[in-house]
């Protein structure tokens, strides 16, 4: 009994195993790195929307995965000169960082906040009063529509943002702040 539950879990362990997986196959190995299948399909979902057609070729390929090679190798010599613990890189990772993350956040509180907003009839159709409009009402009335939900979408993020400060502390240092000087 103890015979087949040894071999069972070893057949378990082999199955799981990252050897076994197709993603994790070795299609290059640069020194210490090896870049599997996974890596380099990963490369090439996100390639430049011209190069798809040029990529599903052979040669195409061969000349994607050359470039990898090439990125990896000057990657590697970057590190190795310690270019990667420099203050000046730590400061560009950190903005493009912040960059990214205050992208993905108002995106999704964008989409959030477009999917509550409303735009009436009876608010278009001021708005169509008020704004001395020559053309015909049936004719703009999907561009004041997109006109008032903008607006709307605009100040329901500056709500949310000032929301956000209220309930942050917040102090400013003023005799530091003016004894910067501006250059």
């Amino acid at each position: 009994m103890r015979v087949i539950i040894w071999i069972a879990l070893i057949s378990f362990i082999a199955g799981c195993s990252p050897g076994n997986k197709t993603g994790d196959k070795v299609i290059a190995q640069i020194n210490k790195y090896k870049m599997t299948e996974e890596d380099f399909k990963y490369e090439f979902k996100n390639a430049p929307y011209d190069e798809v057609d040029f990529l599903k070729t052979e040669k195409g390929r061969r000349q994607y995965l050359d470039g990898a090679i090439e990125k990896e190798v000057l990657l590697q010599e970057a590190q190795h000169l310690g270019i990667d613990r420099e203050k000046d890189f730590m400061k560009s990772i950190e903005s493009y960082w912040e960059q990214a993350l205050l992208r993905i956040l108002l995106e999704r509180k964008s989409k959030e906040i477009s999917g509550l907003i409303h735009v009436y009839d009876n608010e278009i159709e001021e708005y169509y009063r008020d704004s001395g409009e020559k053309q015909p009402f049936a004719k703009v009335k999907n561009e004041i529509m997109d006109i008032i939900k903008q607006k709307k979408e605009t100040e329901a993020m500056n709500a949310w943002i000032e929301e956000l400060k209220k309930k942050s502390y917040i102090k400013v240092n003023e005799e530091v702040l003016k004894s910067i000087v501006s250059q």
